[in-house]
């Protein structure tokens, strides 16, 4: 069908890849599921050449399961592309509205310095997570739900200080979460 009208069937088509390559994923089948993950990727492209409002978002996050699943078998290049080019999605899509996309920024900084300290490249793993805590660190301010990621990329940041021999900056950011995660969890207590 989306073959003959892509018009109408490929958003659906593509909503559809991207679930099917998430289940693929889950029980072990990792070529079937890079190949749907991939053809979402392509037709969000095209869907977001022709509207961009509407797919840019959902191509990010594309891209960004792409950049995880190329990097969990190994091809770490490749995913490192894909998720710097989801990062530089979100920035534009934060910048042009901070309330609706920064949580997602955040996360997609913090799946960047995962990718970059998966290549040893410890000092741009810690500025894109430390540009993920200083979201996460706003974000928790306007009392926004998200200290549980703000604890698991404060953990992520102390990692990449220790690995930087920043050893008073990775004591610092342990101390702070030690002393936070208390609040964690009384605030899943009252949930």
């Amino acid at each position: 069908m989306a073959t003959d009208n892509p018009a109408a069937y490929e958003p659906d088509l593509v909503q559809s890849l991207s679930n099917l390559g998430g289940r693929l994923w889950e029980v072990g089948r990792q070529d079937e599921a890079l190949t749907a993950i991939e053809q979402s990727v392509e037709i969000y492209q095209r869907l977001t050449a022709d509207n961009r409002t509407a797919y840019e978002p959902d191509l990010a996050a594309s891209l960004s399961n792409l950049g995880i699943l190329l990097s969990v078998v190994g091809r770490w290049a490749e995913g490192l592309t894909a998720t710097e080019r989801s990062v530089e999605i979100y920035q534009q899509l934060a910048a042009d509205n901070p309330a609706a996309y920064e949580p997602d920024l955040a996360t997609l900084l913090s799946n960047l310095g995962i990718r970059l300290s998966e290549g040893g490249r410890w000092a741009e793993a810690l500025t894109a997570t430390e540009r993920s805590v200083e979201i996460y660190q706003r974000l928790a301010t306007m009392r926004r739900p998200v200290l549980p990621s703000l604890l698991r990329v404060r953990g992520l940041q102390a990692v990449l200080l220790d690995a930087l021999e920043r050893e008073e900056e990775a004591q610092e950011v342990s101390r702070w979460i030690d002393e936070n995660q208390p609040h964690l969890i009384r605030t899943i207590d009252h949930l």
